[in-house]
Order: structure tokens, then C-alpha cells, then sequence
């Protein structure tokens, strides 16, 4: 029987010192009993990140890079900004449908600012979870972080009345902390919405997941604004807190990438020995 094949994907404009980071972790991914293959739309603006995606290399997998598609410059910010979420959004759409095309068993999308734990392919294909992500907490410019890569999907405000609407506001900032705040304990969440670093299987690609605009946005993000949602309703979607993904903001987090890196790949072969929650 032949082995299952995943393919890992990415649009990637990014700076050359994040994207080294990025490969590195890549090119560790563990894929015992499956294939990894991987591709990338260069997106970049940099001669240097381009090579870097065009030199990348691993024995016994296959590598393609698609060139991006870039459309007119908006001189507007707002416009400029969306223009830019609608392009993102296609370039992993277009990522599903070539996994779709070349028959893989599963698509795995993963922003290129992000450090992976070398297990995390093997583990969330062991779930057997349709849609699964896996969490990260991104920062802001400041450091801090500002929220998980998953949400709950949130009504708007009724336009009834100012009162009324600042009581549904109220109310949902308290899901929304619980929300994250269950995060911080290790299992698998059911969400409204997934932004990055997302599992998806060959059932929920036939099914018609993609990301789209997100009905009901709670805030204008660029995960938010385009998140993965199903074609269907019966296939539901998880977030996983086992091997939390490292974010790269700016240089001054390549330090702790690094070190993410070299801890990582002291446990690469056990799951957590966490005590976990029940699953679904």
C-alpha cells in the first residue's frame, strides 16, 4: 500500500533572517509512516528570501515553488490592506486546490513567521480531525501577545440601542477571554475559526474548506477577516494546545526562536505526557 502524502504549504514574503528560521523548522518535521512535500508561493519582495525558498531542499520529498500574483498597488492604507487579505486568502486557497489536483491526503497550511515543534505534522494527522490548528499566540509590536489563532464566531452587536449594544459587547469580550483562557490548558478546543498553521484532510478539502470572509467578524484581523471555514456544516473545527507553534514578530524574537528549536528537537518522538482534557 502506498504511504499517505501531506503536503506542506505556504505564501511567503517575509525577511530573510525569519525565513531561514522558518525553513529550518520545516526541514525537521518528523513524517514516520507518511510523505511530506512541500510548496511555496514566493511572494517575497527580497532577492535574498527568494533564494533562500529556491535553494530549499530535503532528501525524499518534492519542493515546488509557485510565483505570486500581485495585482496593481492601492495608494490607499484600507484599500491597500484588503487588497493584500484578499491575495493572502487566494494564495492558500490556491495551495488547497494543487493539493486537491495532485491527490494528497492532506494539506497542511503554515505561516512563514512561525516555528514548528518537529512532531506537530505527525500529531495532529493522529488525531484524525478533518480541520484541526494548532495554537500560537501572536504578538504585538510592543511584545506582548495578542490573541490565539483561533476564536469563537461572535454575532455583531444588535443596532437596537447604544445600551443593548454595550451589553452584547460586554458579554462577548467575557467569552472571548474564556475562550482563550481554556487555551491555556493542553487539548483540542472546538472553534468558530481558525486563522494559520491548520490541518486539513482530504475529506474537508472534497468538502469545500477554504478560507473566505468570516461571517460575523469580532474584529477587522487578517485571521479574522479570513479564516478557514467549511463549505458544509457537518465538519467541525478544532484548535490543539499540545505543541504550541513559536511566533516571529520582528528580530528581536530570532533569539527565542532559536531556542525553541534546539529544545524542541530534545523531545521530538514523545507526545505530551500533559494531562489532557477530553477531546471534541
Amino acid at each position: 500500500m502506498a504511504l499517505q502524502r501531506v503536503l506542506v504549504g505556504s505564501p511567503v514574503c517575509e525577511r530573510a533572517s525569519v525565513l531561514r528560521a522558518f525553513l529550518i523548522s520545516l526541514k525537521s518535521l518528523e513524517h514516520e509512516g507518511f510523505l511530506i512535500d512541500y510548496i511555496f508561493i514566493d511572494d517575497n519582495d527580497s532577492e535574498i528570501s527568494e533564494k533562500l525558498l529556491k535553494n530549499f531542499k530535503r532528501e525524499g520529498s518534492e519542493v515546488t515553488v509557485l510565483p505570486a500574483v500581485k495585482g496593481s498597488a492601492a495608494e490607499d492604507t484600507d484599500a491597500r490592506k484588503e487588497a493584500r487579505l484578499v491575495r493572502v486568502a487566494g494564495y492558500r486557497n490556491r495551495i488547497i486546490r494543487y493539493a486537491m489536483q495532485k491527490e494528497y491526503d492532506a494539506v497542511f497550511l503554515v505561516d512563514s513567521d512561525l516555528i514548528l515543534h518537529p512532531a506537530l505534522v505527525k500529531y495532529l494527522r493522529a488525531t484524525q480531525k478533518g480541520v484541526i490548528s494548532e495554537l500560537f499566540w501572536s504578538k504585538s509590536c510592543a511584545g506582548r501577545s495578542s490573541g490565539p489563532n483561533a476564536w469563537l464566531m461572535e454575532e455583531r452587536a444588535p443596532n437596537s440601542d447604544k445600551r443593548n449594544a454595550a451589553l452584547y459587547k460586554k458579554e462577548a469580550d467575557r467569552r472571548k477571554k474564556q475562550f482563550a483562557d481554556r487555551l491555556k490548558v493542553s487539548g483540542i478546543y472546538e472553534a468558530g475559526g481558525l486563522g494559520s498553521c491548520t490541518y486539513i484532510d482530504k475529506e474537508a478539502m472534497d468538502k469545500g474548506t477554504r478560507f473566505v470572509p468570516a461571517r460575523n467578524p469580532s474584529q477587522n484581523t487578517e485571521e479574522i477577516f479570513f479564516c478557514i471555514q467549511s463549505g458544509t456544516m457537518d465538519i467541525p473545527l478544532f484548535v490543539d494546545t499540545a505543541y504550541p507553534a513559536y511566533h516571529i514578530h520582528g528580530e528581536k524574537d530570532l533569539e527565542g526562536a532559536l531556542d525553541y528549536i534546539r529544545s524542541s528537537r530534545g523531545n521530538t518522538l514523545r507526545f505530551p505526557m500533559v494531562k489532557r482534557r477530553k477531546q471534541g
